[in-house]
């Protein structure tokens, strides 16, 4: 899937559209939202071993542009073959991006590979988050034979300024009970701020971090702000990560700014 914005006058316009597969986008008309939203979806609703969805976003300079997820990613069980998430952000100058996707479930025996990459140029910003529940808490269930590896490659004028990858392969269950892994979280989220002043944001994170009701911590490396977000259940970290997005987003923006209306309806 592609999808490109230009700023035109005053708003930013939608002047490119690619999708084919089970990949498809909507995008609502929202009063009051700070910039444009696209929904995507997956028609086929989840993903198996080969299955491999691709976004390749590209903001230019000055546009703005909200991405969220119809429902959460489920990824299934696989008879042998990894199930591939990629997506490729091009951030111009004077942009803002929010990539706000709803939660990724994993099923037992289910493979799934994901890499988020993010281009930012000069001036511009980056809100972005991945969540990711290991087996439906409400339903008990546990994953003792699962793979996962999740990451992120960050630039910033050209110059790689984060690499972060996460791996869990085999009995998930008993590799997150772990102290130095998750110590026994069902559930993990990284919330992200690239800007070039993010460090002017570090006091406020961190109080977020603190009032979260789950285990949550925030560090920041010059221009980028990082959280990671543990709970022990799917339910405690949806609810976490949408308070922390919800007031952080209010605080960039300088009034109230609900989260795209989709992550109500879960």
């Amino acid at each position: 899937m592609e999808i490109s914005y230009r700023r035109k006058s005053t708003a930013s316009k939608l002047v490119h559209l690619y999708q084919q597969g089970c990949g498809r986008v909507r995008f609502p008309k929202v009063d009051h939202a700070e910039y444009p939203e696209a929904v995507l979806i997956n028609t086929a609703g989840g993903l198996t071993g080969g299955d491999h969805m691709a976004y390749q976003v590209a903001l230019e300079s000055g546009a703005g542009l909200t991405i969220s997820g119809q429902a959460a990613e489920k990824i299934y069980k696989s008879v042998g073959n990894t199930a591939v998430i990629d997506a490729e952000m091009q951030i111009g100058a004077g942009a803002t991006l929010e990539w706000l996707p709803q939660e990724t479930i994993l099923f037992d025996k289910s493979r799934f590979r994901r890499l988020n990459k993010v281009n930012l140029e000069a001036g511009s910003r980056l809100i972005a988050v991945e969540a990711t529940v290991f087996g439906r808490t409400a339903y008990g269930e546990t994953l003792h034979s699962a793979r996962i590896q999740d990451g992120w490659k960050i630039w910033r004028d050209g110059k790689l300024i984060w690499f972060d990858q996460f791996k869990l392969d085999g009995d998930i269950d008993a590799e997150a009970a772990r102290p130095a892994v998750l110590a026994g979280a069902k559930g993990i989220a990284t919330i992200l701020l690239a800007d070039d002043v993010a460090s002017t944001y570090l006091e406020t994170a961190q109080t977020l971090a603190r009032n979260s009701g789950v285990r949550a911590a925030v560090t920041c490396r010059d221009e980028l702000l990082i959280m990671r977000v543990l709970a022990e259940t799917g339910y405690d970290l949806r609810r976490a990560v949408a308070r922390i997005l919800t007031q952080l987003r209010s605080t960039l923006a300088g009034h109230s700014v609900a989260l795209p209306k989709v992550w109500e309806n879960q």
